[in-house]
């Protein structure tokens, strides 16, 4: 049986959906062209992909745009093209002004299933954007598209002509906090290899490899896996006179397995890999997966889950696993803490913050039990949210967010560090944004964008057996997905896996179980943590604003942890 492979080349001015949370859109900017058909028959007679890959049509004026655009190959047009935008913003009046470039190439491999082979698509986007600062008010104007200087020019004049306009509203003034300036700044995002540099051959000889050896574990194991590549060239100049550049990489998969259903219960197994998730890496993040090691654990879980024990709903004392508390605090203590949703700006868009007094919280507020030590990390090494600068040439230091359960900080930018300048002024710290700064695209306008975050691991070296042995009656919850409500105070969670604990030991697996909680009453139930032997990482890419489309990769670093009083129910039971 002939299975069909295709190679999709996507090129021009775009915007990416990723395909594993719906299908591409069918409008024109979505130029999906199908440039090649290739047979597994005639995959197997040339023993490569090579002619799949050579069938693909060169489009060399695109090519050339982009080669004359890119920085580190042609470094005078660039600072050509800022010059040209910043000139103009500050010849129509702006106080300040930024540019921002931005080439983003997406490589994407979804459904890979037995011998079925995927569909590898392939996304290019390119974008500039200008913002200025007038009279208190910003102005943006964007596209998506290689500029020229006269493109460059336009997009200053256009952003400042906004910023006037909005400027004849209400009186406003933004002081944006101090940013060292940086002078021809560049840093490429240290991996092994670029995995635009593999290739497909590679990639579907690896997997395949991968996927045989998983299911030759076992009778009647089935595996599916997808793989997503990022790669972004990141160009940044201020009226202020820095200019960086720099390479950021972001690559993950899925790999899950499936074993038949259960003679007694008629239930099938499944288990997915939670090695895979976000990274700030390349290639060799999916070459160096534990897939080997952890095979057959996988597959023994997957069995265990066709015949679970009914939940018992109450309040019990919990061991969370790394993965299912870092879910926790992403949406608690990494919603809650973004000052621009604590002092409402996104109230109609993904919501506000319970943390929403900042210059009456910060210093006091207790988030949590004093084992509660949250810091930013945007030098994490793999950190999905990983950079050199952020998006406003600003270089993030690490900073402490919640310090022995106490709030001390807010994630910030410039503008919105100046927010809590008493605060800073207080305590005796300069005003500085905390690198937080993003966009989502050349074309997107600026917005505040999460970093790693690090949840400090115990003075004690507990592992999370350690842990559930200091449990008498209870539930070990691992992986899974965690949902926050508008305010980021009340959440749910969905565990991947559940056990039951008894007496110290993991007993049978667990259905239907719902983590509740209220997030200051959760943290302050947090009894014990994992010590550094525990702690673990997790990408996630969580949305900042209503459209599925952009989301915000980070990562989380998080030991096992014990929480006492956490309300269980059954997501089954109707009433």
């Amino acid at each position: 049986m002939s299975t069909a492979l295709y190679v999709f080349q996507v090129v021009g001015k775009l915007y990416f959906r990723e395909v594993r949370r719906g299908p591409p859109s069918s409008t024109p900017s979505h130029q999906h062209h199908v440039m090649s058909r290739l047979t597994r028959r005639t995959f197997l007679k040339t023993g490569s992909m090579a002619a799949a890959v050579a069938a693909i049509p060169v489009r060399q004026s695109y090519a050339e745009s982009l080669r004359s655009w890119v920085p580190r190959e042609s470094a005078p047009d660039f600072k050509a093209l800022a010059a040209a935008a910043l000139d103009a913003a500050k010849g129509a009046g702006a106080t300040y002004a930024d540019v921002h470039f931005r080439y983003t190439r997406k490589e994407n491999w979804v459904y890979w299933q037995g011998l079925g082979y995927p569909t590898p698509s392939g996304n290019n986007y390119v974008g500039v954007g200008v913002r200025s600062l007038v009279n208190g008010y910003w102005g943006f104007s964007g596209m998506d598209s290689v500029a020229t200087t006269d493109d460059a020019a336009r997009l200053g004049r256009d952003s400042a002509a906004q910023a006037r306009t909005a400027a004849k509203g209400k009186p406003r003034s933004v002081n944006l906090a101090p940013a060292p300036v940086v002078n021809n700044g560049s840093w490429v995002m240290p991996v092994e290899i670029d995995p635009f540099t593999v290739s497909l051959q590679e990639k579907v000889d690896y997997i395949d490899a991968m996927s045989d050896y998983v299911s030759r574990r076992a009778y009647g194991v089935g595996t599916m896996a997808m793989l997503f590549f990022t790669k972004e060239e990141r160009i940044f100049a201020s009226s202020e006179g820095s200019n960086t550049s720099q390479t950021v990489y972001n690559t993950s998969a899925t790999f899950s397995l499936g074993v038949p259903f259960d003679w007694l219960t008629e239930r099938p197994g499944g288990m997915g890999a939670n090695f895979l998730t976000p990274a700030g890496a390349g290639w060799e993040y999916i070459r160096n997966a534990p897939y080997r090691d952890r095979a057959d654990e996988m597959i023994e879980i997957a069995k265990k889950t066709r015949r679970p024990k009914p939940v018992e709903v109450g309040k019990y004392d919990i061991v969370f696993d790394p993965e299912a508390l870092a879910g926790i605090i992403d949406v608690s203590i990494g919603m809650s803490t973004e000052l621009d949703r604590a002092t409402g700006y996104l109230a109609n868009t993904v919501g506000t913050s319970y943390l929403n007094d900042p210059m009456e919280m910060l210093g006091t507020f207790k988030m949590g039990s004093a084992l509660l030590n949250v810091s930013t990390n945007r030098s994490l090494p793999g950190g999905a949210a990983t950079v050199k600068w952020d998006d406003e040439g600003v270089e993030p230091a690490e900073t402490q967010l919640v310090t022995n359960g106490i709030l001390t900080d807010y994630q910030t930018t410039r503008e919105s560090a100046s927010w809590i300048a008493e605060y800073y002024q207080k305590k005796g710290t300069p005003v500085k944004s905390n690198g937080c700064a993003g966009v989502y695209g050349g074309s997107s306008s600026m917005s505040l964008f999460n970093p790693n975050l690090v949840l400090h691991p115990g003075t004690q070296d507990l592992s999370f057996g350690d842990l559930v042995k200091s449990v008498k009656k209870g539930y070990a919850i691992l992986g899974g997905q965690t949902y926050g409500d508008q305010q980021a105070l009340n959440g749910n969670g969905y565990p991947s896996l559940v056990y039951e604990i008894k007496n110290g030991e993991l007993g049978e697996v667990v259905s239907n179980a719902e983590v509740l909680y209220r997030s200051p009453e959760f943290w302050k139930n947090l009894t014990l943590l994992g010590g550094k032997s525990s702690v673990r990482q997790f990408g996630f890419d969580r949305w900042r604003d209503n459209d599925y489309e952009y989301r915000v990769p980070h990562t989380i670093s998080t030991p096992a942890a014990k929480v006492t009083g956490v309300a269980i129910t059954d997501m089954t039971r109707k009433a």
